[in-house]
């Protein structure tokens, strides 16, 4: 048998290593939402939800417009496409009425995953190009190739060396997945999807129909 004094010997050494692994998780450790603010995710429990608004999320429309439609798509998704169209009327045609919050949300697989239109999205907002972007990404949604992408981001004249960067950067790929938690949170099943006053919706299929639905 181990003496008292072995065993202090055995133990000391793997509770200070325990301790060691414990201080570089901490110091490593990034929060899920670094820009969301946490009492907004403690109001789901009490039925006051609140969709948390990421500062990179892109804005289209009056940002001081009263309605604001939040707005979960995908740029290979058909219906995403379809909704967009009918949106950017809208827009159009009631400025300073509605404004939306676009969230992207890469679900897509085939005929190409979709998560790297979505970095090339991300990179373009930064260059306040966004619109531009999101307009020939949904034209070639069925051709969202890296060479396509490419293509785009030339066609919108972004910066080719902040692209670079940007696509490069972990702030890219955590704004991603901060955006899959969020939907994860409010238990979306499907794309597009969309909330006003952080309720969810059944979208309308025509343009009357959203005029209906917004009081326009």
């Amino acid at each position: 048998m181990l003496s008292s004094k072995k065993i202090i010997l055995v133990f000391i050494p793997a509770l200070l290593f325990v301790i060691l692994v414990l201080f570089v998780r901490i110091v490593q450790y990034e929060p899920l939402f670094p820009d969301i603010d946490t009492e907004q995710l403690a109001k789901k429990n009490t039925g006051e939800f609140i969709i948390p608004i990421l500062s990179q999320d892109p804005v289209l429309g009056d940002r001081k417009s009263p309605v604001t439609i939040i707005a979960f798509e995908d740029f290979s998704c058909p219906a995403c496409q379809q909704q967009t169209a009918i949106l950017d009327n809208i827009l159009n045609d009631y400025e300073g009425k509605v404004k939306i919050i676009w969230k992207g949300l890469p679900v897509s697989q085939f005929p190409y995953p979709s998560k790297l239109v979505h970095t090339y999205a991300y990179c373009a907002n930064k260059q306040g190009k966004f619109e531009g972007f999101k307009n020939y990404a949904f034209t070639n949604f069925a051709n969202l190739s890296e060479a396509s992408l490419e293509h785009i981001a030339e066609e919108i004249e972004l910066d080719n060396k902040k692209l670079t960067e940007c696509l490069e950067a972990s702030e890219t790929e955590l704004y991603i997945e901060n955006t899959k938690q969020i939907a994860q949170i409010l238990n979306i099943q499907a794309v597009p999807t969309f909330f006003i006053n952080n309720r969810q919706i059944n979208q309308p299929s025509t343009q009357d129909g959203w005029k209906t639905l917004l009081n326009l």
